[in-house]
């Protein structure tokens, strides 16, 4: 019996020693795992900061203190100009402006049409021809320029003048036109064409005014250098064919060839006279009177006068 009680009495203890053995051995391995991992913590806290050291560095603009340093911003201004009356005020206006912009932008009542246009002084022109050359079809009325628009009617060679009234408001374009009425009538071959100021000649319309100065050119002899046949006279000839005509009443219709230039028979006479083509009129009427002179008075003799030179010439 007290054999036995031993027996287990060892049995106890070596088992109790074992536990705290086993015990211990935990205790020990935990330790070493907790001093691991602070190494390991440790380690990593200093390759952050040599990093950080490292990027610093970099920048040096940034203190070195081992971290960045981030901006602190001062809300006091902008809470200040939140409340302030004239920043609503202006986000008003600009709300309000945009508004505007876009009623403009989008609504069909500011853009110009065909009935929204209309064309005065028109006898022989057709509105529709001068529509077409304004270009402005299907515009916002606040981008058509009124210069614009006059330039593009005057390339119409009927059209001697364009004023352009617009209306914004009304979305409204009043054009008032001054027609060309020719200031001479260039007779060819060709037909009979209408002379502007400048000398270009137009195909007759509407009613051709009466009593016109008339050049009588059959070949087109008058046309201007380096124009077509026939389509601009020269000006200098119709200048001194005006200014012939002014100062001489009834010389009407006057002849041009390339070789005299203008000439006609002088009135209530029977001479026939070389005027040229030059702007001498004074000069070639005091040369005209001079030879009328020789003439009534018998000391020269002649159907011709010449008065192309300086000196008149009788033959």
């Amino acid at each position: 019996m007290a054999s036995a009680a031993k027996s287990r009495q060892a049995k106890t203890q070596q088992s109790d020693a074992s536990r705290r053995a086993a015990s211990l051995h935990a205790a020990q391995r935990e330790a070493a795992r907790s001093r691991m991992a602070q190494r390991r913590r440790q380690q990593l806290k200093q390759q952050v900061q040599q990093r950080m050291r490292t990027f610093e560095s970099l920048l040096p603009g940034l203190p070195e203190t081992g971290g960045v340093a981030l901006p602190r911003w001062d809300l006091a201004p902008l809470k200040r100009l939140a409340r302030s009356r004239l920043l609503w005020a202006l986000l008003a206006a600009l709300a309000i402006a945009g508004g505007l912009t876009a009623w403009f932008a989008l609504d069909e009542r500011w853009y110009i049409y065909r009935e929204d246009v209309h064309f005065n002084g028109l006898s022989y022109l057709e509105a529709e021809e001068l529509w077409r050359l304004s270009a402005i079809d299907g515009w916002q009325v606040f981008w058509i320029d009124a210069d614009e628009v006059s330039r593009r009617l005057r390339q119409n060679p009927y059209v001697a003048e364009a004023r352009v009234h617009i209306a914004p408001l009304g979305a409204r374009i009043t054009v008032d036109i001054t027609e060309v009425r020719p200031v001479a009538l260039w007779v060819t071959d060709e037909g009979t064409r209408w002379l502007r100021e400048d000398g270009l000649a137009l195909p007759p319309r509407g009613a051709t005014p009466p009593g016109l100065l008339q050049i009588l050119d059959g070949p087109a002899d008058a046309t201007l250098a380096g124009a077509p046949r026939g389509s601009a006279i020269d000006p200098a000839v119709l200048r001194s064919a005006q200014a012939l005509a002014n100062r001489l009443p009834g010389v009407s219709p006057l002849r041009y060839n390339a070789l005299v230039g203008l000439n006609f028979r002088l009135p209530n006479s029977p001479y026939w006279v070389y005027w040229g083509d030059g702007d001498e009129v004074e000069a070639k009427l005091e040369n005209l009177a001079a030879a009328e002179l020789l003439l009534a008075s018998g000391r020269a003799q002649g159907s011709v006068i010449d008065l192309r030179f300086e000196r008149p010439y009788i033959k």
